[in-house]
């Protein structure tokens, strides 16, 4: 199976202390060294067209996901080495495979037990392979690539060209992540896609203990550069329809960080321009631990070059709320008005009342009952099915079986609904033709 996976794949973070201390200890799944599979989004089942239509990579308990990272290399002569906790002025492409579970089995029985609400037991994912294609230096110029990058980018849209998602999900990680659970959270994310989409994930430099926490905000800040670039390389060397972000925790710094680098790379282009030149889709920020303040500084500079952002909060994550007061101010998957001027109160309400931005409030959505919970994008079924509603048919919020609600009777605001599982099972029907026209769409094309 590792045979064929390389060839798939190629011819593919006293007083101060305890507080911190205290936050470890809050980090839910963030701490935890291995990876079990998540739950299954509500209303997945085994014979669900996702998964009786997909061709790419269902032949036994194996999931993937391709990678770009700006870490140093352990050794700089050895792209097997494994990678460090260091930016870099490089970033490397490559692939990982992991194994669900504990022996090979079918894809049958892998679908089976994996798409279920009543599992029987935790599913570790187990790394098998990883390897690195190329690395370049983060200076050179997107449009200049060598024949390693474009045999990449090749094996890239030869899988565009099989799988029924033609676009690509770019999965950006949070703090204390190293290399083995960022990307093994970008490979369960593939499995509930039906093994239809490419999934990204982009692997910053994490100092991968929460005790050095502030380390990761630093490499968070630095790494905009990387991000925009991996960006542009995608939306110059592959066909993917639009390019979709995901961006978990901190991992939302170093995407809005990134966005804003990116625009600012080209001030001369319109936003319109740059918005049909980089294909930008769906933006997620999941319990972003970003400050508010600043991201309400910052979205006008990077709003017009994205289709659509959608913001996930929590007033209760008591991830963040620790975040806040390390930070000495609120995050935006905790937010404070009160630290806003009038003027930039106005600015997120006009931004709040726009098709451009959705706020999920996933904390007061009653019948989730998250508590202080901060990963329910991929923790909480009803979540992660919006998500992939979200990802997958680019569905608005009422279309995904959410109910709107006004804030003060001045800001637009979207809440999971009591009989939110009743919805998704009335509108399986709808959804179906949706994913059908995707299979007919991909079935033409590869006729022709």
């Amino acid at each position: 199976m590792v045979t064929r996976i390389a060839s798939v794949s190629m011819n593919w973070f006293t007083g101060h202390n305890l507080v911190l201390l205290a936050l470890s200890c809050l980090m839910l799944g963030g701490c935890q060294p291995k990876v079990y599979l998540m739950p299954s989004p509500v209303g997945l089942e085994p014979d669900n067209k996702i998964f009786t239509e997909a061709t790419f990579l269902t032949d036994d308990n194996y999931l993937y996901t391709l990678y770009a990272t700006n870490r140093k290399k352990v050794d700089p002569h050895n792209s097997k080495s494994g990678y460090t906790i260091f930016p870099s002025d490089e970033i490397s492409l490559g692939w990982v495979a992991y194994r669900v579970g504990g022996a090979v089995t079918g894809w049958e029985e892998f679908l089976e037990k994996t798409i279920t609400p009543d599992r029987p037991g935790r599913l570790l994912l187990s790394k098998i392979n990883t390897r690195e294609v190329v690395s370049r230096d983060l200076h050179t110029e997107s449009s200049e690539i060598g024949s390693r990058e474009h045999g990449y980018f090749h094996v890239v849209n030869n899988v565009l060209a099989q799988t029924v998602d033609k676009d690509i999900i770019v999965y950006v990680h949070g703090a204390n992540n190293n290399f083995y659970r960022a990307t093994a959270q970008g490979a369960q994310f593939f499995h509930f896609t039906g093994h239809n989409s490419i999934i990204i994930t982009f692997c910053w430099p994490s100092a991968e203990n929460i005790l050095r926490y502030k380390k990761d905000v630093q490499h968070a800040q630095e790494t905009a550069p990387a991000f925009a670039r991996l960006i542009e390389l995608l939306a110059t060397h592959t066909s993917a329809r639009n390019i979709n972000i995901l961006a978990y925790s901190a991992g939302a710094k170093v995407a809005t960080l990134g966005l804003a680098h990116l625009r600012d790379m080209y001030p001369e282009e319109t936003p319109e321009d740059l918005r049909t030149r980089m294909r930008i889709g769906e933006v997620y920020f999941a319990a972003p631990d970003t400050a508010f303040e600043p991201f309400v500084e910052r979205y006008p500079s990077f709003k017009d070059i994205v289709h659509r952002t959608t913001i996930n909060l929590n007033m209760n994550d008591s991830v963040l709320k620790m975040s806040a007061r390390i930070n000495k101010g609120s995050r935006l998957g905790t937010p404070d008005l009160a630290e806003l001027d009038e003027t930039q109160r106005q600015t997120i309400v006009e931004a709040m009342n726009s098709p451009q931005l959705n706020i999920l409030d996933v904390g007061a959505s009653a019948p989730l009952s998250l508590g202080g919970a901060h990963n329910s994008w991929y923790g909480h079924p009803w979540v992660s099915m919006d998500v992939l509603l979200l990802f997958l048919l680019n569905l608005d919020p009422l279309e995904r079986g959410l109910d709107e609600y006004w804030v003060d009777g001045i800001g637009k605001i979207y809440r999971f609904p009591d009989d939110y599982v009743t919805r998704i099972q009335k509108y399986t029907a709808e959804n179906g033709r949706k994913f059908q026209e995707k299979f007919k769409q991909k079935d033409e094309q590869l006729e022709n």
